[in-house]
């Protein structure tokens, strides 16, 4: 069940993600062809480009590591046994936790809560919508390492991959 839940909310960040991708991709080809064709340059592609990467940045953070895809270097965690191996993977789900809970969720929030008044200058949003993204990514990420932790001491998924070398 735990699981399922998992990869259901990793399936639904990429998701997420690829729609993203590809919206960030006819909007710089508007761009491309407004600036050079048309030459009169859509002002709002600019703006929209810049927000829409930082929300995909930061979901895309939360989907590594859900999925455990992030940069680690984990050579410490192999020259132990298994017990070994699992606690030290727990213990990185609790730091990752207690980064993403006191830096990103309390801090993220409150910086978007304080830039609320604030506007865009092109397209007059409230900046806070932008950075929204750390407190929602911070929420995804807690949630994501907390079920990682427990599937970990439940024995349901390995504490870390073995990585296939190639030559």
């Amino acid at each position: 069940m735990l699981q399922s839940l998992k990869h259901g909310i990793e399936r639904l960040l990429l998701v997420i993600i690829s729609i993203t991708l590809c919206c960030m991709v006819v909007l710089m080809l508007w761009q491309v062809f407004t600036r050079y064709v048309l030459a009169t340059p859509a002002l709002f592609t600019e703006e929209t480009l810049r927000f829409t990467m930082i929300w995909m940045a930061l979901l895309g953070s939360a989907y590594c590591f859900g999925s455990r895809k992030h940069l680690s270097l984990d050579l410490l965690v192999f020259l132990g046994p298994m017990w070994w191996r699992k606690g030290l993977a727990m213990l990185n789900g609790l730091i990752s936790i207690a980064f993403a809970s006191f830096t990103m969720l309390i801090g993220g929030w409150g910086a978007s809560m304080s830039a609320m008044a604030q506007l865009s200058p092109i397209m007059q949003i409230p900046m806070g919508m932008v950075y929204l993204a750390v407190p929602v990514s911070a929420g995804l990420i807690i949630l994501l390492q907390a079920l990682n932790i427990i599937l970990i001491g439940l024995g349901q998924l390995a504490p870390v991959e073995e990585v296939q070398e190639t030559v």
